[in-house]
């Protein structure tokens, strides 16, 4: 879960290695309710193994026309099992907006 504006966003990073697919959903301060922006990409940059992926806007049931609360990209080294951290960037309003993601442990497979 990254943090955008103070609070205003937070932006969670999800990845399916299966699908070597990586999902951000753009969330409010609650941390729970969707928030969708109006921007059509979001960049992610992971730093171990280092890969550059490009999540392109896919509305979720409910996000009005022309937005979006979910991004979704591909990348061949998402197939890699491990926790990721990286930087999630976007622009939302005309407003850059960065923030540092660290994913923690499910325990749902082994280390």
């Amino acid at each position: 879960m990254a943090d955008w504006g103070g609070g205003k966003f937070h932006v969670e990073f999800t990845v399916d290695h299966d699908q070597q697919q990586a999902t951000v959903y753009i969330l409010g301060p609650d941390e729970t309710s969707p928030v969708p922006i109006e921007a059509e990409t979001i960049e992610l940059s992971i730093t171990d193994p280092v890969m550059q992926v490009t999540l392109n806007a896919s509305p979720q049931a409910g996000d009005p026309e022309g937005k979006a609360s979910r991004f979704v990209g591909n990348h061949e080294k998402l197939g890699v099992v491990q926790e990721y951290a990286g930087t999630m960037s976007g622009v939302v309003d005309g407003t850059p907006y960065s923030g540092d993601f660290t994913e923690e442990p499910h325990g749902d497979h082994p280390h």
